[in-house]
């Protein structure tokens, strides 16, 4: 290494480097294979499904501006304009956060940085099918043990969902990812989630911020820069930053166990993770039950979570806002048990009949959780049955529980349930015969030679 007036004493970067270097498709296993495969169908198509807001379609005219007058490489999803690849990246990466309909996992949501990277990188580079699915699952991987062994933000961590992704599909020297590493490292380390406080939509401009600019860190390591080796191994050079430090996870079980298997969800709802299980419960009663939710008298949820137990008399002002809602997302999904960009359109956020009825939300009892520990339990199963009970004006009651949703690592869908949640994201966006043909087309990703067919079928 270069200068340093620190004693390094381990050699953490430099495995990650490896393990992304050496990483083959022949590696890994089938089951491995085919979560990958549908995560990337998934998050293609809650991208897809954002293309109704107003808030996407600016980003993709953002897109366009930023990459003038060019025919570019890559492809600007659910619109079909060639662009500059960092312009695509921005604006896929921007789609993927959206809807807060893609995955969780015990860090934040890695499939919006590692998709949207993957997939248009294999675009501009003209990858394989199999190099595409290898690259998802090395940044899954390293995503998962750098966002675990220090604490920074969920969009920090992102930087580590893309970076490598594309050292994969770049074929960079095992110099040049350590080097791209610490030009990441100086770029993550923002402690604060301000999105928490403000409840703004710029959270999801954030992911594509990430994705976009780590092209650019990429081109940099390539370009020659030297002196910022070693990120996770000097002592102050990145953890020592992060509100806890457990470095033993940069390499624990590394190319042993596939951590986007048992610690990533898939969220089955367009609403944030501590909302999923509760809005599935209010759509299965709803389709079950047929009743009509204006005659509801009262929602009893037992037990619900505190700081997600939020109402309001007037509407919300940002999709962020109603997102993080359990009563609105109960309610909605009363109203709207087809999910889709019309939950977040500004006229169902104040929809006087959705208002009426979150506010008939009442919790039952809370569940305790704290820190880090909340998604970890929830994806470790640790966490109390739920159960919703509704009661008509008639005196009517309807009641249905459960502990989790289809998506957890223990209930995940099965292929078909990818493909028909697919049909259902994309409807309003993609020609039937589009449809058809990605889902095709992702399903069979290990055939293809060049996987840059695949944005053919995105808009």
């Amino acid at each position: 290494m270069g200068y340093n007036s620190h004693k390094i004493t381990t050699d953490w970067t430099r495995q990650l480097c490896h393990f992304i270097k050496t990483l083959r498709y022949e590696d890994i296993p089938p089951a491995v294979v085919e979560r990958a495969k549908m995560n990337i169908m998934h998050t293609i198509g809650v991208s897809l499904c954002g293309a109704e807001l107003k808030q996407i379609k600016d980003a993709i005219d953002l897109a366009k501006e930023i990459s003038p007058g060019s025919e570019g490489t890559a492809t600007l999803w659910a619109d079909g304009k060639k662009v500059s690849w960092e312009a695509a990246a921005f604006a896929a990466g921007t789609m993927g956060d959206m809807l807060d309909w893609e995955d969780c996992s015990v860090t934040g949501h890695p499939s919006a940085g590692v998709i949207p990277t993957a997939v248009i990188a294999a675009e501009v580079l003209k990858k394989s099918g199999k190099d595409l699915i290898t690259a998802v699952v090395a940044g899954y991987e390293v995503y998962q043990r750098v966002a675990l062994a220090g604490d920074t933000n969920i969009v920090g961590f992102n930087i580590f969902a893309c970076l490598p992704v594309l050292m994969k599909l770049l074929d960079l020297s095992e110099e040049q990812m350590n080097q791209a590493f610490g030009i990441g490292a100086a770029c993550s380390i923002i402690p604060a989630n301000v999105h928490e406080i403000t409840m703004s939509d710029s959270l999801n401009y954030l992911y594509g911020y990430r994705a976009e600019n780590t092209i650019t860190m990429i081109k940099t390591a390539l370009n020659g820069i030297r002196g910022l080796e070693d990120v996770f191994d000097e002592p102050t050079g990145y953890l020592l930053q992060m509100a806890y430090q457990e470095p033993e996870w940069l390499t624990k079980e590394l190319g042993e166990t596939f951590m986007m298997m048992n610690m990533v969800l898939i969220k089955h709802w367009p609403a944030n993770v501590f909302v999923q299980t509760y809005t599935e419960l209010a759509a299965r009663l709803v389709t079950k039950y047929r009743f009509n939710p204006d005659d509801i008298a009262e929602i009893i949820v037992r037990p619900s979570i505190a700081f997600r137990n939020w109402y309001t008399d007037t509407g919300y002002e940002s999709a962020t806002q109603a997102q993080f809602s359990l009563p609105y997302g109960t309610a909605c999904a009363m109203y709207h048990p087809e999910p889709g960009a019309i939950w977040y359109q500004p006229e169902t956020m104040k929809d006087p009949k959705i208002i009426a009825l979150l506010n008939k939300v009442k919790a039952d009892g809370f569940v305790e959780m704290s820190g880090m520990k909340i998604i970890k339990d929830m994806i470790d199963g640790k966490h109390p049955e739920k159960f919703m009970i509704v009661r008509m004006k008639d005196g009517t009651e309807y009641v249905e529980s459960a502990f989790t949703h289809p998506g957890h690592p223990n209930y995940m869908l099965t292929r078909d349930a990818f493909q028909d949640r697919f049909r259902l994201e994309t409807k309003h966006i993609l020609s039937p015969e589009k449809i058809e043909g990605a889902i095709d087309c992702i399903c069979n990703l290990e055939k293809y030679e060049d996987a840059s067919v695949l944005p053919a079928f995105l808009y």
